[in-house]
């Protein structure tokens, strides 16, 4: 690759070509390097590819004695703390709301016999679509993560929030049926 000073003046003026150089000579490196901090392959490129196109976006306002390896291993590392912490805040969510559902159910129906509840729940959620149930009874009752239950079903990890999402809002409303009945017997 040309002398880095003079790649970084390119870049600063939007030159593609040298944006390419760039991109061929460190994305394997920025997958690699990504791989160390994530669960799967698909992540760590995701995040190299994020990482390279706000590098395109960003280039412009580069100082002409910066050095670009050092730019996207950083940026890299931050990208994949970020990507870490913001699923903890996810999972911490999702985990949250499952006890919230769980014990304001419990607590709905503490007159009622808990295996008599236990079999209401189940029953619900075994009303919900098949992929539904499928997800939410890994998710709950297998104590997977998403990205666990969509490499182990082959689908996309929007997917299961989605249908995590759909099963929650069902169980919710049904569920608060059913106290509904009781409460008015």
């Amino acid at each position: 690759m040309e002398n880095e000073e003079v790649i970084v003046g390119r870049l600063i003026n939007k030159d593609k070509r040298a944006f390419e150089l760039v991109f061929n000579q460190y994305y394997n490196i920025m997958v690699l390097y990504a791989s160390r901090f994530m669960d799967t392959r698909e992540e760590a490129e995701e995040i190299a590819q994020d990482v390279f196109v706000k590098f395109w976006e960003k280039c412009e306002s580069l100082s002409a004695d910066s050095s670009i390896k050092s730019y996207l291993y950083r940026s890299v590392h931050n990208s994949c703390l970020n990507t870490i912490k913001h699923e903890k805040v996810k999972d911490g969510y999702r985990q949250h709301v499952i006890h919230v559902m769980e014990s304001s159910y419990q607590n709905e129906f503490e007159e009622d016999d808990p295996d008599a509840l236990r079999k209401k729940i189940h029953a619900e959620i075994d009303k919900l679509p098949p992929r539904c149930s499928e997800i939410f009874k890994l998710s709950r009752f297998e104590g997977l993560k998403y990205q666990e239950i969509a490499d182990h079903l082959g689908i996309s990890v929007k997917t299961v929030e989605v249908q995590m999402g759909k099963a929650l809002k069902v169980l919710r409303e049904s569920l608060h049926d059913l106290k509904n009945l009781r409460d008015a017997s």
